[in-house]
């Protein structure tokens, strides 16, 4: 019984041993520190472990707790030992690239003369003070593409067939690159592909600009110019600009652009980006130029200057052609589908293309523009002709009429104080006459409203066509795109404007008359800083105005004359 007794008392001690154990088991011993594994291969090398070292072994020393994160893995950089400018020519473009950052440091366009030196060829790149005379940089927002641009790239150059292809690679030792690459065709246009490598990878970003161009001192005043003006060609072909200051603030235009550059009057330098390709413009201030010499003082201080830049980026890799050239329709037109609307040829863009047309019919039978455009005002003025003659007879038998209106002004102009309807009673009577004598007092207007559409287009196709621009004329004239150095044209139109309004037919009440005196001096102010071209259409234009009058007076009774008498 005892035996039993015990043999169960043993057995309860037992479980109890076991269940305490269970229930309430021992602490674990702290661990000892181990050092973390390194990175497999399906790990990224910047990722580092979830618990840092010193987290898990407070004493362990901080040196240590770097060194266990897992650093890059090291590759040999590429750099050049020295700097180096390359030059590739074909029949129309001359680039000079230069293997720090690859950056374009000259442009010339081999036709084409430049501004300030009539015997050298036309630059784009912008050398002016304070104009860095580089363009195509890295974008410098970027940090490591900051540090590309100011680093010397290694360089090699492809050359087959028609094509040259010239490669700049940069890279540093944590593996971060990037490879710009120049593929240069018998064109105005340039490829360029831009390659960032490591580091996992980020945004290929170049900056075109600022400034297009050498414009000259008298360019640059001439408010009909607009060198470094933005403007962008839209996947609907249409075209946004904005002047060279006309930002204040970075503006991102996104994706689907035909077209994305700068441009004055006659070229463009242009980004032609692809599908992924997105467009920044993006404002800069450049320092002023040196002011007076050291000692004088400046009466006001000279404010900073304010220019465009257009930046194309893209993730990884950007890749878009480049236009260098000038505005020229046949040329754009095989760029790129409505790349000729980068030519500004305004609201009368319609009758541009004929006008050129003639100009150019009678340039290729006799070489001089200025003469093309008097053949051309020529032919204007015989189209227009019947507008004239129904002009000049409007004018006359108006003329004709100025007693019998005069008698009207004369009966209903002391009473228009009096009698509120005196007025509308006056206008009722004169447009009774004008309906009994059978006369338009809007006809001596048409004529003119419709030569203002011509004139606008012959302003518009000397400004912009790029055939015209430095074209001489004689004399003094060297240049019909630019205004009249000595101001003779502008002075003789306005003279002959005068004549041509004193030979009218009087029409309209003295007050009328006086306003239209003071049109021939509006006109000339107006005209003095135009193109020489558009004054010398204008002056043809007055003269052949007087001849055709003086000559139709003569041989003709400019329908005042009965039918009656005619056939007598």
């Amino acid at each position: 019984m005892d035996s039993k007794r015990l043999a169960v008392a043993f057995g309860a001690s037992a479980a109890i041993l076991i269940l305490w154990t269970l229930l309430f088991p021992p602490a674990k011993p702290a661990p000892r520190a181990v050092a973390p594994a390194s990175p497999t291969k399906g790990v990224a090398a910047s990722e580092s472990p979830a618990t840092p070292a010193a987290t898990a072994v407070p004493d362990v020393a901080p040196a240590a707790s770097a060194a266990a994160a897992p650093a890059p893995v090291a590759v040999a950089p590429v750099v050049a030992s020295s700097p180096r400018l390359l030059t590739v020519k074909n029949g129309v473009l001359s680039v000079r690239l230069s293997n720090r950052g690859g950056e374009v440091v000259s442009a010339v366009l081999r036709r084409f003369r430049g501004g300030h030196d009539e015997e050298a060829p036309l630059e784009l790149v912008r050398k002016d003070v304070p104009f860095a005379g580089r363009t195509l940089v890295y974008d410098p927002a970027d940090p490591f593409l900051a540090r590309a641009g100011a680093a010397l790239h290694e360089t090699t150059v492809e050359e087959g067939g028609n094509e040259v292809v010239v490669r700049f690679r940069y890279r540093e030792s944590d593996g971060q690159g990037v490879t710009r690459t120049y593929t240069f065709g018998t064109g105005y246009v340039v490829g360029l592909r831009v390659e960032r490598e490591g580091g996992g990878r980020g945004a290929a970003a170049v900056v075109l600009g600022p400034g297009v161009g050498n414009p000259t001192e008298e360019e640059l005043a001439n408010r009909y110019t607009k060198p470094g003006s933005s403007v962008t060609l839209s996947g609907s072909r249409s075209v946004s600009r904005k002047a060279k200051d006309g930002l204040k603030e970075p503006v991102a235009l996104g994706t689907g652009f035909l077209a994305a550059g700068l441009e004055d009057n006659y070229f463009v330098t242009a980004f032609l980006p692809g599908a992924k390709e997105a467009v920044t413009l993006r404002p800069v201030s450049l320092s002023a130029p040196a002011g007076p010499a050291k000692g004088a003082v400046p009466a006001v201080a000279p404010e900073p200057l304010v220019e465009t830049e257009v930046v194309a980026s893209a993730a990884g890799t950007l890749e878009t052609g480049l236009y260098l050239g000038p505005k020229d329709i046949d040329v754009l037109a095989t760029v790129r589908p409505g790349m000729e609307k980068l030519i500004d040829y305004g609201w009368f863009a319609i009758l541009v293309s004929p006008l050129l047309w003639l100009l150019k019919q009678f340039h290729s039978a006799i070489p001089n523009w200025g003469v093309a455009i008097i053949l051309a005002t020529v032919v204007i003025k015989v189209v227009l002709f019947p507008l004239t003659w129904k002009q000049l007879v409007s004018m006359k038998k108006m003329s004709a009429l100025q007693p019998k209106m005069e008698a009207i002004r004369q009966k209903w102009t002391p009473k228009l104080k009096s009698d509120p309807q005196a007025r509308l009673k006056m206008n009722e009577e004169t447009m009774a006459l004008y309906k009994a004598e059978k006369v338009n007092p809007a006809g001596g207007c048409l004529p003119l409203l419709l030569q203002m559409p011509i004139l606008i287009a012959f302003y518009n196709l000397l400004s912009h066509a790029i055939d015209l621009r430095h074209a001489p004329f004689a004399l003094w004239i060297q240049d019909l795109s630019a205004k009249d150095p000595y101001y003779v044209t502008p002075i003789l139109m306005t003279l002959t404007m005068w004549l041509q309004q004193q030979m009218m037919p009087a029409t309209g009440d003295a007050t009328t008359r006086k306003v239209m005196g003071f049109l021939p001096l509006v006109f000339g102010f107006m005209f003095k800083d135009m193109p020489s071209g558009l004054v010398l259409y204008w002056l043809v234009q007055n003269v052949l105005s007087i001849v055709q009058q003086l000559l139709l007076e003569r041989y003709t009774d400019l329908g005042m004359r009965p039918k009656a008498a005619k056939k007598a």
